[in-house]
């Protein structure tokens, strides 16, 4: 896991001494006024910061997207291991995938899965949320920070198809599945701030 004078008062004892004493300072030159340091101002306080997560850690999925240029894409996101765990696994997904091996998140909200998914020979991102959108319902675009794609109701679940930049063949299924114990439904999934915390830290890498 990711680990986050005294001063002394001087007293004169003759009367003589304390009027000389006042004569001096009388007579201070304006020009060493002038030097004198002016009070310092008050510095306005920063803003508090947003709570530091104390166990952050980062996961990490990797896939092949591509047919004859073919290259690794690597998924990287953050989140709280004090609330969520993280693996890649190759059965015992959250939600049915054809793909060899999956990315999935436990939490106490809610349930996450991470996939790739192949466009359509000649679509590209925007011909195949166009198709989405003919097909399912409550379809709408979404942003996470830099991350952007849509979302749709598959059955009991929402889904988020993100574009990876600059990948033409390949984008990112994410599956958010409630769990019993989150009282809204299921359909605010794509607004929780863990969701949003958790996809906006998304960064990917093709090799």
């Amino acid at each position: 896991m990711k680990k986050w004078k005294v001063i002394a008062p001087l007293a004169l004892s003759a009367a003589g001494a304390l009027a000389a004493a006042a004569a001096i300072l009388l007579k201070k030159p304006e020009a060493e006024e002038a030097a004198a340091p002016a009070p310092a101002k008050a510095k306005a306080k920063p803003a508090a910061p947003k709570a530091a997560v104390k166990n952050l850690l980062t996961g990490s999925y990797s896939f092949i997207s591509g047919y004859k240029d073919a290259a690794t894409v690597e998924v990287t996101l953050d989140y709280d291991a004090d609330k969520y765990s993280f693996a890649v696994v190759e059965e015992d997904f959250l939600s049915y995938s054809s793909d060899s091996h999956v990315a999935v998140m436990y939490g106490e909200d809610f349930n996450l899965q991470l996939e790739y998914a192949g466009f359509y020979g000649g679509e590209d991102f925007a011909a195949h949320s166009a198709a989405v959108s003919a097909k399912y319902q409550g379809f709408a675009p979404v942003s996470y920070g830099a991350v952007q794609g849509v979302k749709y109701i598959d059955g009991d679940n929402v889904c988020l198809n993100l574009a990876i930049p600059g990948d033409a063949y390949s984008y990112l299924l994410v599956t958010l599945i409630k769990n019993p114990d989150y009282d809204e439904d299921f359909t605010t999934l794509p607004d929780h701030p863990d969701v949003a915390a958790i996809l906006s830290s998304l960064q990917f890498a093709r090799k």
